[in-house]
């Protein structure tokens, strides 16, 4: 359900919800929100065009190649998730003890490999050498099919031979000292000719600030700023001017929270579940259909419609094959 500001505690649900720490007063007032840089969207058959849009069928986007689906960050999740029928794939990368961009996401090797340690602490040698399926489980099964066939830790070079240049690819950026990565990810792409249809996503801004200084690669819009419009609009009902067009937007789908009540008689904890992305938040933040909006974690056909009637652009899913069952009106 998607949370209105009828009351303050609700306030405080939502801008709980969205990870914001701001006061509820600030959240109420005018918050001038600087306008992303980032370079038009890529001429590509699956960029969300105006005409793509209004089938109502957002683009599926394969989280970690399809971590429900196959181990994820693996060439085998890639090729599954492609011939599945995902649109683009979103892409983990850490750097190497040497410095080579490879696909991973836990801090630990531990809980997805049968290695030890971090990414930072081993050579790209090392890690390509290590199986990233192996605690991989097919859902409603304890089994671990990679282990007697390895997934190997793929290196990101590795990765961009198995996407179409067709396809978007979103390059999710994961280090504690971000800079080296990003320069090392965006030498891969100018290496091999990818940096076309492939945006850069970061959490951190040093990393998408360093992403967003070359030029040469699109760049979505800080998570913390598309969290702050987000915020405006659902509190304040405040729409400042959407960024620079052709750029990626994309936020959580639906959060829950625990919200603390202090009364002169105690306290009280409800759980709330807050939904940021609804019609005003579209209308808001896309009123024209130039930039994108992508939607994290959808999980039934049902919101994956009702994203679509809203105008989304693209869902992040754990299961593109159970995405693409919703978007050909399949049952699984």
């Amino acid at each position: 359900m998607s949370i209105r500001p009828s009351s303050p505690w609700i306030r405080a649900a939502a801008a709980l919800a969205l990870g914001c720490l701001l006061p509820l007063a600030a959240a109420t007032g005018e918050q001038a929100l600087a306008a992303s840089g980032s370079p038009a969207r890529p001429a590509t058959r699956d960029a969300g065009t105006s005409s793509d849009r209004h089938r109502h069928e957002p683009l599926i986007i394969a989280h970690r190649a399809g971590t429900a689906d196959y181990p994820e960050n693996t060439l085998e999740g890639i090729r599954g998730s492609l011939d599945d029928g995902a649109d683009g794939l979103w892409l983990t990368v850490q750097l190497s003890k040497d410095g080579v961009p490879v696909l991973y996401r836990p801090v630990d090797l531990a809980a997805n490999t049968d290695g030890t340690g971090t990414v930072a602490e081993h050579t790209a040698d090392e890690l390509t050498g290590l199986n990233a399926g192996w605690n991989f489980h097919p859902r409603g099964s304890t089994d671990t099919p990679y282990r007697s066939g390895a997934a190997l830790l793929p290196t990101l070079r590795r990765a961009l031979a198995e996407v179409p240049a067709d396809r978007l690819l979103f390059l999710d950026l994961k280090q504690a000292n971000p800079e080296p990565l990003v320069q090392a990810v965006l030498a891969v792409l100018r290496e091999t000719r990818r940096t076309a249809n492939t945006v850069v996503y970061s959490t951190d801004a040093v990393a998408s600030g360093a992403a967003r200084a070359a030029g040469d690669v699109q760049v979505a819009e800080d998570r913390d700023l598309t969290r702050e419009r987000l915020l405006e609009i659902a509190l304040a009902h405040h729409c400042d001017a959407p960024p620079a067009a052709g750029t990626w937007m994309a936020f959580e789908d639906r959060r829950t929270v625990a919200v603390s009540e202090t009364f002169t008689s105690g306290t009280a904890t409800t759980e709330v579940e807050v939904t940021p992305w609804d019609r005003e938040s579209v209308a808001c933040l896309d009123p024209k259909d130039r930039v994108n909006l992508m939607v994290i974690g959808v999980t039934d056909a049902e919101r994956y419609r009702e994203l679509g009637r809203l105008g989304i652009d693209a869902v992040l899913v754990d299961s593109p094959r159970d995405a693409v069952a919703w978007r050909d009106g399949r049952s699984r």
